[in-house]
């Protein structure tokens, strides 16, 4: 009886959708090195998944400044190269 408590409860639960989400950043990006060449304007928008501080690490360290702008919450799997999800308030605005 115990044993087919235990494989009926596995069975519910593997039968069920898992539901994966990821967090998604914005910021404005600009370049310290002193050695860039510069332009009418060095910043860039950037959307990506990693948080602040593994962004600024991975992409130059103190060579680059990170300002956060805005973050939002993506349903959904983000392997396979998926691109990020849109803004929620973006969506319907055309550009």
């Amino acid at each position: 009886m115990k044993n087919k408590l235990i494989g009926s409860f596995i069975l519910i639960a593997m039968s069920m959708p898992a539901k994966a989400e990821y967090r998604a950043y914005q910021y404005i990006v600009k370049t310290q090195d002193p050695y860039a060449v510069a332009t009418k304007s060095n910043a860039q928008y950037i959307v990506s998944t990693l948080n602040p501080q593994m962004f600024k690490s991975y992409h130059g360290g103190h060579l680059v400044s990170v300002d956060l702008l805005r973050t939002w919450i993506c349903p959904g799997y983000t392997g396979s190269r998926k691109a990020v999800c849109d803004h929620p308030y973006d969506k319907g605005v055309k550009q």
